[in-house]
């Protein structure tokens, strides 16, 4: 038997870095540029910031160019770190 994924629209961003704190931190829901909240982290090493999605599973890093995706069903992960390669291969730009 084959199966496909039916198809399900999300919202996601991605992480590039220093540049993208304050993008990602307002998709994630912070009310400011916080680097740290219930949902995340943003740990500055070697003046790069790496980001840590905290999920039911412990924190997850998403590298730079990953695309956080905010869970399209009611979970406990709210958000998730996707590979770029990966994420295209799975998703298409919706238009608006």
């Amino acid at each position: 038997m084959k199966f496909k994924k039916k198809p399900i629209e999300i919202e996601a961003i991605q992480w590039t870095g220093n540049s993208s704190v304050k993008a990602v931190s307002e998709f994630l829901g912070a009310k400011n540029q916080e680097l740290e909240n219930d949902d995340y982290v943003v740990k500055l090493e070697n003046g790069i910031g790496n980001l840590y999605i905290k999920t039911s599973e412990g924190l997850m890093l998403a590298n730079i160019g990953d695309w956080i995706i905010k869970e399209p069903f009611d979970k406990e992960r709210k958000y998730y770190p996707c590979k770029e390669d990966i994420f295209y291969k799975t998703y298409e730009k919706v238009d608006e």
